[in-house]
């Protein structure tokens, strides 16, 4: 071997031994946030989102106290008209406290329900989302019907924390895999290492938590996702 090809070989060497950057390509991801404190939570993501160069389009409805609804590169929002203004919503963040005292608010129900009606019914939205070609789905799952957009659009879903009590929403709509021996529910206040009556009544508040949920909310909503869904 010649030197020029001792030398031409060297340096193919030294070019194969620079690590280069990875090459990454910026995301797409629809958002649907919660208000109040909820939306401080996820707007921390969104905020590290843009600043990594990925695309975000929020929506929200023309009623919301906190969301951001200014326009910015990067930043894209779809508001959805509701028959209630913001302070209708701040008078049933009042109704909600004295629900937690008393009873169960009913107005409460009738504006989460028809908030999240008038989205199913913009056909034109849906179609324009499925047109963006998102590829994830961020939510707060503080309201109902997130996991039903996300599998109306056939879009993987990510939740931004575990809200209900024995996470019993986040597992039974968004199949979020906490099994009961290992992962301690959620208001029991337990670490990750539980002892062997931690694990008992981790299971034993699990189910409690899936059978209220199931007999109290699921069977009111059930027919809502089989009209959105056709079945």
């Amino acid at each position: 071997m010649s030197t020029r090809e001792r030398a031409a070989l060297h340096l193919l060497l030294l070019l194969s031994l620079i690590q280069t950057p990875p090459c990454t390509t910026a995301g797409k991801i629809l958002v649907w946030p919660a208000d109040f404190s909820h939306w401080l939570n996820i707007n921390v993501i969104i905020e590290e989102l843009l600043a990594r160069g990925h695309n975000v389009t929020v929506v929200t409805h023309s009623a919301t106290p906190s969301v951001k609804t200014e326009q910015s590169p990067g930043y894209n929002v779809e508001i959805i008209q509701v028959p209630y203004t913001k302070q209708d919503v701040f008078n049933t963040l009042d109704t909600m406290f004295k629900y937690w005292v008393n009873e169960v608010p009913n107005d409460d129900l009738i504006q989460s329900f028809l908030k999240i009606k008038g989205l199913f019914a913009r056909e034109d939205l849906l179609k324009k989302w499925r047109k963006e070609q998102f590829d994830v789905f961020l939510t707060d799952p503080m309201y109902m019907c997130r996991a039903l957009l996300a599998t109306k659009l056939n879009l993987p879903f990510i939740i931004s924390l575990r809200f209900s009590f024995g996470s019993s929403m986040e597992r039974l709509c968004g199949q979020l895999p906490t099994p009961a021996s290992y992962v301690p529910a959620v208001s029991l206040g337990y670490k990750h290492r539980m002892d062997f009556s931690q694990r008992v009544k981790n299971l034993v508040f699990n189910f409690f938590q899936d059978f209220l949920f199931t007999f109290l909310t699921a069977l009111n909503w059930d027919p809502f996702y089989t009209e959105v869904m056709g079945k």
